[in-house]
């Protein structure tokens, strides 16, 4: 009886220790999580949906997912060219995010524009979530001073948030 007890116990303390960054991962389906569309090599639009009214976990959490594509690319850093953050309830319908948007692509023989819809843009459900949205652009090398963040510090100091 006493081996039971204390493997209930450490099975509950376990779940208890993973759950702090339990909210950061992909987004399955139009539930809470992160998503992302690739724009051109070192664009990309990075969303956090979040149960509830969690602005600055949804923020943090984009950010580290901007992070964490970056790092992934092999690029030092990265600037948000735009942010959208919106709480949406079941009485909001009618949410500030374009269900699509548009990217511009330039190369060699001009430029093409090409419409993405936004990922994951669910706002009939009747809980509430925040929705956050960056545009961000990564780059290697000196840092842009103006919205621009270091992936790795801004990667190591969210990841180890409790």
């Amino acid at each position: 009886m006493k081996i039971v007890f204390l493997c209930c116990l450490v099975l509950m303390i376990t779940a208890c220790a993973s759950t702090p960054n339990s909210n950061y991962r992909a987004a399955k389906g139009d539930g809470p999580g992160y998503k992302d569309i690739a724009l051109d090599n070192t664009s990309y639009r990075v969303q956090f949906k979040a149960r509830g009214n969690q602005r600055v976990a949804a923020q943090d959490y984009a950010l580290q997912r901007a992070a964490e594509l970056t790092l992934g690319a092999g690029y030092d850093w990265f600037v948000v060219s735009q942010q959208k953050r919106r709480l949406i309830n079941e009485d909001d319908n009618s949410p500030d995010f374009p269900e699509t948007f548009s990217a511009q692509r330039c190369g060699l023989l001009g430029c093409k524009t090409q419409t993405y819809r936004t990922p994951g843009l669910d706002t009939e459900s009747a809980e509430s979530y925040t929705l956050v949205l960056l545009d961000i652009h990564m780059g290697r090398g000196i840092r842009p001073e103006k919205n621009s963040y270091d992936a790795q510090e801004t990667w190591e100091r969210l990841s180890a948030k409790k």
